[in-house]
């Protein structure tokens, strides 16, 4: 049986929420080149994210154009697409507005512009620019901080993980520790695989929110990250006791046992998890591999039947479940599983049935084929 590590945040498939009218009363005036009725900035801001999400990048700009030539001092809205911008990593246009806007007042529109630079491999003008807004914003503490945090972020992100480090100790030895540098360094010395100063700075993190349920799932995944498994157990441990009982930290916790071998506590952790969330068929899965790790056999069976209940078209399933009524020495159901997976399923790599005919030849006596 193969492992499985999930890590998405939400494990329950939902439907796509429909697009709201004025969307489609836009794409219309926008592809039939029709005259638009007024749309207020909220409008326009979920417009061009609904474009970018699509990627249609080119009416997404058009939108901006539009947004901005209509609501040309609004503030927000103006905040809304640089942050659009730099969400989408669209940093030439991002570079172009924050340049263009540079006279607002908030320290959020210098911030992009650094990421935009760096992400633009203008790493020089980035460094210089940064040195200006230090000096502007020198007597703001408030905005120094988000300054220093921008570069930082943004040195993270194309991977300059030294410089985004020693950025952080700068403002920590100007402006003194803040949680939010510890986080930024955090991040450095993790994609730098530091163990040293990943567990220096989140011992210091630890003091700061001894008592906050989300501090310690973070940790958590900052310990797993860096192979400080026993650490990333207890933090995660420590965050489901104070009340931080989110679907994932109950999935760290499953797979990071099972990681580590304690499959007994892994399988506890997933059944816990699928009392709260029963229809997860991920978990299901999850579950039926760790009883396979520890020849359950029978409970694998149990799990993978549920995880057929909920995802009949899942092919490997049933091959999983052939699996197991072979080591229960219960050839014709190991075949029948293979039949019922033949018939439900596509079938698409014909994984189904060659692994149908190998059983058929194994034992002759079971071959139920029509």
């Amino acid at each position: 049986m193969p492992k499985y590590n999930f890590f998405e945040d939400d494990f329950n498939d939902s439907p796509k929420e429909p697009y709201p009218d004025f969307f489609h009363e836009w794409e219309e005036s926008l592809t039939k080149n029709l005259s638009p009725r007024f749309f207020d900035a909220e409008e326009l801001s979920e417009i061009i994210e609904i474009y970018l999400t699509e990627d249609e990048i080119q009416k997404a700009k058009k939108t901006i154009h539009h947004a901005l030539k209509l609501h040309e001092n609004n503030e927000d809205l103006i905040y809304d697409i640089l942050l659009l911008l730099n969400d989408f990593t669209l940093w030439n246009d991002l570079l172009t507005l924050s340049e263009q806007y540079k006279d607002l007042p908030e320290v959020w529109v210098d911030g992009h512009k650094i990421a935009a630079l760096l992400h633009l491999r203008m790493e020089e003008d980035a460094f210089l620019f940064f040195r200006k807004m230090k000096t502007k914003y020198e007597k703001n503490k408030e905005n120094l901080s988000i300054i220093y945090q921008a570069m930082s972020e943004a040195l993270n992100e194309v991977d300059l993980f030294e410089a985004s480090a020693n950025v952080i100790e700068e403002a920590i030895s100007i402006m003194g520790v803040e949680i939010e540098f510890l986080w930024l360094q955090l991040l450095s010395y993790t994609a730098l695989k530091d163990k040293e100063n990943v567990c220096k700075i989140a011992s210091q993190v630890e003091s700061i929110n001894p008592l906050d349920g989300e501090t310690w799932h973070r940790l958590g995944n900052i310990y797993n990250e860096v192979e400080e498994i026993e650490k990333s157990i207890e933090a995660f441990e420590f965050a489901e006791s104070l009340g931080y009982k989110i679907q994932n930290n109950y999935l760290n916790l499953i797979t990071i046992y099972e990681k580590n071998g304690n499959y007994i506590k892994a399988l506890e952790k997933a059944k816990e998890y699928l009392y709260l969330y029963p229809e997860n068929y991920m978990i299901n899965i999850i579950a039926t591999n760790i009883c396979s790790q520890m020849e359950m056999w029978e409970e694998a069976l149990y799990f993978v039947n549920v995880a057929l209940k909920l995802i009949p078209e899942m092919e490997s399933l049933y091959l999983y479940k052939s699996n197991f009524f072979l080591h229960l020495g219960e050839q014709k159901k190991a075949i029948l599983a293979l039949i019922e997976g033949i018939e439900l399923t596509d079938d698409s790599q014909g994984d189904l049935k060659k692994e149908l005919e190998r059983l058929q030849d194994l034992y002759p006596d079971f071959n139920l084929s029509k």
